[in-house]
């Protein structure tokens, strides 16, 4: 079924609510709730029906009921006040109020025409053959695949899947009807590179995914000089054939006008691969990489902006450290900037070098200019969803950072962790452990964390202890005050946080008193 109402989508075969266009990350059992409201729209549904409907009988308790009714409210733009969507009846239970525009039984969801769900062509690019004799090409051939889905992104009429869901099918014959219906797109892009010497043979073609259709086709052959005009060529051609406007993108780049500034867009390509699964050694290879390609290259700004982020890692996550992390981080930011003001991503890593300087209302400045500059590319979404999160306005972090999931379905376990931190915020100790087990990533040391908070507040002191060797082992030297402070975490939130530690009966030494 796919039940239709104001700006929201539900498809019950998908498990999906989109609400103007975006995919909203639910609970599992918000989700059932709407559901079930929806299918019951006819009458008021007690509260012992919705918990015998979406609990199975369990013993649910009033709190725990009204969390999931204002999520549920949340989750399709509605609140306890409007009840434009859900109304309380008082005393009696919850109706689902909303008129259905249309209810298609017979149509299956996969087969709906992704454009008219999303209000916007949805493509994905995925990762370009790479055809050259040097196998050791192969991070050319991903690194122009990368470029031209930032560039594509860029236009507000298209939404991009990003890399990191299409790079999952790279190396593998793909069917692209099954691509549309696992990623939400309606075309995909396919091609092949091959480098020789200073010649570039690139072929690219458009296709559409309900039919297989190929809309477009074209064959380049070009000096590797002409590189960056070709990748905005490519770019407007496609842009052009679905239809999307012109303005307000900015494409042209300068040309690569020597060996030397080849050289360094080949660090910054090969910086990409380490970046793409940041791990202490990996970030090390990146660092040496991206010096090496500012040196080679001082006007590359998309060098400059790498650096930001590689920088504040050293800070962030205490990967190689060196002195003054967060300044230089600052520095090369502000220097990819001033060299491409329309930069979206060192827009993005000056917002998290201010963040985590407690300049919020210059990180709040930055974050929304890198979302104007480029509204549709995952990772910018994502990590500026995580940080205003961070900073307490909760509901705004997981409003974009389920943009950034609705880009990037299949996305690595952090995107989860927002939906974690507002489900502590709102009182929610079940949701929170529910949304960290969804992040599923053992090395990510918050999660330890932020489940040994709420394991307090639920009164579960054997599985804080058994939850804080686990980060012992990871962080042996973690402090809560230390961690609190160095991630900026707003004063509300802090106390929050530490309360459910003393209720852990964790060592005093370890929280502010």
């Amino acid at each position: 079924m796919i039940y239709r109402f104001d700006q929201c989508i539900v498809d019950t075969e998908r498990l999906e609510l989109r609400r103007d266009g975006a995919l909203v990350t639910t609970e599992p059992q918000v989700f059932s709730l709407l559901v079930f409201l929806i299918e019951n729209r006819d009458h008021v549904v007690t509260k012992d029906a919705l918990i015998d409907a979406v609990w199975q009988g369990r013993i649910v308790s009033d709190a725990t009921l009204s969390s999931r009714i204002n999520a549920a409210r949340n989750a399709v733009g509605d609140s306890g006040r409007a009840q434009a969507v859900i109304r309380t009846a008082p005393r009696r239970g919850y109706r689902f109020v909303a008129s259905l525009v249309d209810s298609d039984s017979d149509t299956p969801a996969s087969t709906e025409p992704v454009a008219a769900v999303m209000g916007h062509p949805v493509v994905a690019v995925l990762p370009f053959t790479n055809m050259s004799s040097a196998s050791e090409d192969e991070y050319f051939s991903d690194g122009l695949t990368e470029d031209i889905i930032t560039e594509l992104s860029r236009f507000r009429d298209l939404r991009v899947i990003s890399r990191n869901s299409t790079f999952q099918y790279k190396g593998r014959s793909v069917d692209v009807a099954e691509i549309g219906t696992v990623l939400g797109a309606g075309y995909v892009i396919e091609g092949s590179v091959r480098r020789a010497g200073d010649r570039l043979r690139i072929t690219s073609q458009l296709v559409e995914c309900v039919n297989g259709t190929h809309l477009w086709a074209e064959r380049y052959d070009r000096s590797i000089e002409d590189l960056f005009a070709l990748q905005d060529e490519l770019t407007r051609r496609i842009a052009a054939t679905l239809g999307a406007r012109l303005q307000d993108v900015g494409l042209e780049r300068t040309r690569i006008k020597n060996s030397t500034d080849m050289d360094a867009y080949d660090c910054v390509l090969k910086a990409r691969q380490f970046l793409a699964g940041p791990d202490e050694a990996a970030h090390a290879d990146a660092r040496d990489l991206l010096e090496r390609a500012v040196e080679l290259d001082p006007s590359n700004a998309n060098a400059f902006a790498q650096l930001a982020n590689v920088y504040l890692a050293e800070h962030r996550f205490e990967f190689n450290p060196r002195p003054d992390p967060v300044d230089r981080a600052m520095a090369m930011a502000q220097e990819s900037i001033k060299l491409d003001p329309q930069n979206a991503t060192a827009h993005c890593w000056l917002a998290i070098v201010h963040f985590f300087r407690r300049e919020n209302e210059r990180f709040m400045t930055e974050a929304n200019r890198a979302l104007a500059l480029n509204p549709n590319d995952a990772e910018t979404l994502a990590n500026i969803g995580h940080y205003v999160a961070f900073s307490g306005a909760f509901d705004r972090g997981c409003e974009l950072m389920a943009q950034a999931i609705t880009l990037n379905p299949l996305h690595a376990g952090w995107y989860h962790f927002s939906f974690a931190r507002r489900a502590y915020d709102m009182r929610d100790y079940d949701l929170t452990l529910a949304e960290i087990d969804r992040v599923d990533m053992p090395e990510f040391y918050w999660t330890r964390m932020l489940r040994i908070s709420a394991l307090g507040q639920l009164g579960d002191v054997a599985g804080a202890a058994a939850t804080y060797a686990q980060l012992e082992a990871l962080r042996p030297d973690f402090d809560l005050r230390e961690e609190i402070a160095k991630w900026n975490t707003a004063p509300d939130d802090a106390a929050h946080l530490i309360e459910g530690w003393k209720k852990a009966q964790l060592p005093l030494s370890e929280v502010i008193a």
